[in-house]
């Protein structure tokens, strides 16, 4: 998988969207297929809308919704090539204490049973910071073929398992407002160029943030 974004705060919705459009706009490889787009709704209900090919185009073509989503304060991506398999909803953790996506296979099964999104999914659900759960998880299974990125509704972890540490592609950011009324992740890997994506994507992101904050 190539690219993970989850944010957090105001427009979290609207913030992810932008960056995927500008990680589209900007980048060559392995885009514009599949994609699993989550939001938590107020209530903390999720969200999910997806597609097989077609990336953010197909998105928005197909989701009457979308402009809700845009406004959900809880928000995650994870998106790369056309024709995964089946249920999409596999690469991307979604419940009430947060969402998990990231990049790789987030779906791989940890020594412990659960996929690795799942597994930190539980750890936030247990209380744990986003960080906490992310760590925990990757720390269990070093070898695993995954970055995560974690994000509830307030707050935003990230890393990669030592294995994907070992890669020559990798791009990541995190950002998080001063007073933690936003924050922003994004890993990617296998997507040119290397340098500098990830810190322009998600500049991108951050300034949905910053104006929704400050409206």
């Amino acid at each position: 998988m190539t690219i993970g974004i989850g944010a957090f705060g105001r427009n979290a919705g609207a913030a992810v969207l932008a960056a995927w459009e500008e990680a589209e706009r900007r980048a060559s490889g392995d885009l514009h297929g599949f994609a699993v787009f989550t939001v938590l709704r107020a209530g903390g209900e999720p969200v999910s809308l997806d597609c097989q090919r077609g990336g953010l185009e197909a998105i928005r073509a197909g989701a009457e919704q979308l402009v809700q989503t845009a406004q959900a304060t809880v928000a995650a991506v994870i998106t790369s090539g056309p024709d995964r398999p089946e249920p999409l909803s596999q690469f991307l953790a979604a419940g009430r204490a947060g969402l998990v996506t990231g990049h790789r296979l987030p779906n791989l099964a940890t020594v412990e049973g659960p996929s690795a999104g799942r597994a930190a999914l539980a750890l936030l659900a247990q209380g744990l910071s986003a960080d906490e759960a992310v760590a925990r998880v990757l720390r269990s299974n070093p070898d695993i073929d995954a970055g995560l990125i974690a994000v509830t509704p307030t707050d935003l972890g990230l890393a990669n398992s030592a294995h994907v540490e070992g890669r020559d592609d990798l791009g990541r950011a995190l950002i998080m407002a001063e007073d933690r009324r936003y924050g922003f992740g994004l890993l990617h890997n296998s997507i040119a160029p290397v340098e500098g994506l990830a810190q322009a994507v998600a500049a991108v992101g951050e300034a949905v943030l910053a104006r929704a904050g400050d409206s």
